[in-house]
């Protein structure tokens, strides 16, 4: 008998691997340098994870509008989150933004893991991607945590 692997396992390992590659890169950072930036208008190592954060919280907000309302027009987390972190106040520490980091992730899990297989089909619709289903938006969040991890280590390589 074939057991069927369900939507919330397959995206747990895909998140938890792509957050383990960026926190491999964010550990290659001394102290000192986590709060450094490498060039003008640019991030450092630690509001990179402080993104991170912020975008995660982005986009929970929009996979339970995808889950409330029927094919919602979303909102751009890709234009809201830089925004977002660049308006927000500098981060405290480390160690309350990789808890933050943890806390909402910790969150995102626990709202996925509830959803019924049948809620990873849902329709939504996005300026720039047009129609699409729920697996899809959540599908985005690996990938971006794998985009960071290569930015750190560009940065490392500086």
């Amino acid at each position: 008998m074939t057991t069927v692997e369900r939507p919330f396992e397959k995206i747990r390992r895909k998140m938890v691997a792509a957050r383990i590659e960026f926190m491999g890169q964010l550990a290659k950072f001394s102290k000192d340098a986590l709060s450094l930036y490498t060039a003008e208008g640019e991030w450092s190592p630690l509001q990179i994870a402080y993104h991170l954060y912020i975008a995660d919280g982005l986009a929970l907000e929009q996979m339970r509008l995808v889950q409330q309302e029927d094919n919602p027009l979303i909102a751009n987390v890709a234009e809201q989150a830089p925004q977002a972190t660049r308006e927000a106040e500098p981060p405290a520490s480390l160690d309350a933004v990789l808890a933050g980091m943890a806390a909402r992730r910790e969150e995102l899990f626990e709202y996925l893991s509830a959803l019924p297989d049948v809620a990873w089909e849902r329709p939504f619709r996005h300026v720039e991607w047009g129609e699409r289903k729920f697996y899809q938006l959540v599908n985005v969040l690996p990938f971006h945590d794998q985009q960071h991890a290569q930015q750190l280590a560009k940065m490392r390589e500086m």
